[in-house]
């Protein structure tokens, strides 16, 4: 999996605005999305893209991570474990200039078939996954899906997440992140499996 759940965990736009979807980048077959989610002062944002692959070669993408250790890479999931129901646990830190305090958030994706040529991979938190570190907020709220359709000779990826940063954040962070970290993951998840099945 490498970075496509890290990059796109990190932290929504602050603000409010309507609740319909708005679009914020349409770029490189790439399309990202926000609008305000319930009563949360943070974003959640959608992004979607087609890439020239098979279902499967996409859910191996997303599913496969370095294992984790005590010293992980920073802006990298790492794979904590797979649990007896088939739930995969990630684990990423991400680090911010001072006096920003460093994020991490463990996170569980479960993989559920839809159909033939439709999955889904339901991303929630799990906090008490992986033991707390110092100096370090670890994210509590994050909810999320991701979801493949095979449609042809192409698979429609879509992300939709929300994830609560803990504290406070300066809005130059928050604004910059919330579409350019999932538009920098799916440019570099498209052009990963677009080059497996060639």
């Amino acid at each position: 999996m490498k970075m496509w759940l890290c990059i796109c965990l990190i932290i929504p736009l602050l603000g409010f605005g309507q609740s319909q979807w708005k679009l914020a980048k349409s770029k490189d077959g790439i399309k990202i999305w926000i609008r305000d989610y319930k009563d949360s002062p943070y974003k959640e944002y959608k992004a979607e893209t087609y890439v020239k692959t098979s279902l499967n070669s996409v859910v191996q993408e997303l599913l496969e991570a370095p294992m984790y250790a005590k010293n992980c890479e920073e802006g990298v999931s790492h794979l904590v474990k797979v649990n007896t129901n088939k739930e995969y646990v990630f684990y990423a830190r991400n680090e911010f200039p001072w006096p920003v305090r460093d994020r991490d958030v463990v996170s569980k994706l479960k993989v559920k078939k839809i159909a033939k040529s439709k999955v889904k991979l339901c991303i929630s938190a799990a906090p008490e996954e992986v033991p707390k570190i110092k100096n370090t907020l670890r994210i509590q709220e994050l909810s999320g899906y991701w979801l493949l359709e095979k449609q042809g000779n192409t698979v429609k990826i879509t992300q939709q997440l929300y994830v609560n940063p803990e504290g406070s954040l300066p809005s130059f962070i928050t604004n910059a992140l919330l579409v350019t970290g999932p538009f920098k993951t799916f440019g570099a998840l498209k052009e990963v499996v677009e080059n497996v099945d060639s």
